[in-house]
């Protein structure tokens, strides 16, 4: 599982608890920081207005056969350029479709595609306290070289809050579930947030990874 993690910074609702999780000082002032991304995460509807860049990705891995499949929706040039690119991987061939933001923020397809990319996951959306309700199993304030920053939540594999999205993907309901957080700088200095989603069973694995860069 840990490989999983280096696939790099390419880059689901329920109840949540009313009182935050326990946390030091440290991981306090670290979750702070990654507010904005919090923030853009509770809303419903998604504002790009302020969006710079942003890439939904997901990652479909077959366990007995290893066999990949990749999804991804990527837009460079928000928000005055609502154009972008949908990309399906198979077999090692790639192949790219456009796709644009309507007004709503809902995807739109010029062409015809072989099946959409899941808005759940493209407007993926976390009610507003719930990564304050979770404890924090892994962080790093801050790498002395890089500068990036990241916090890895404890969450509840049989939590129903991901029920929906094991449903869908015939994922077991004993798939076990990763939730990763990550903050650092892009070439032109720019913040970039990374949320990530691991679930896994025997037979399959799911990897959803959104990326976010907001306007300076």
């Amino acid at each position: 599982m840990k490989s999983l993690w280096k696939r790099g910074l390419l880059i689901l609702g329920g109840v949540i608890l009313m009182t935050a999780a326990a946390c030091t000082k440290e991981q306090y002032e670290l979750e702070q920081e990654f507010q904005p991304l919090f923030d853009f995460l509770a809303q419903e509807k998604k504002d790009f207005s302020k969006v710079s860049v942003y890439k939904s990705s997901i990652y479909i891995t077959n366990n007995e056969t290893e066999a990949e499949k990749e999804y991804s929706v990527s837009f460079e040039k928000l928000p005055n350029n609502t154009s972008g690119i949908y990309s399906i991987t198979e077999n090692d061939q790639k192949t790219d479709y456009p796709v644009s933001l309507d007004d709503n923020g809902e995807l739109t397809y010029p062409d015809a595609v072989p099946e959409a990319f899941d808005t759940a996951v493209f407007n993926l959306t976390f009610e507003k306290g719930f990564f304050q309700s979770l404890p924090i199993s892994d962080y790093l304030a801050e790498h002395p070289e890089t500068y990036l920053k990241d916090i890895t939540y404890d969450l509840d594999d049989k939590s129903s809050y991901f029920s929906p999205i094991k449903k869908k993907y015939n994922l077991s309901d004993n798939a076990t579930l990763f939730l990763r957080a990550k903050q650092l700088y892009g070439n032109n200095k720019n913040l970039i947030y990374n949320i990530r989603i691991i679930m896994e069973d025997k037979k399959q694995t799911f990897d959803f990874i959104n990326t976010v860069s907001f306007q300076n």
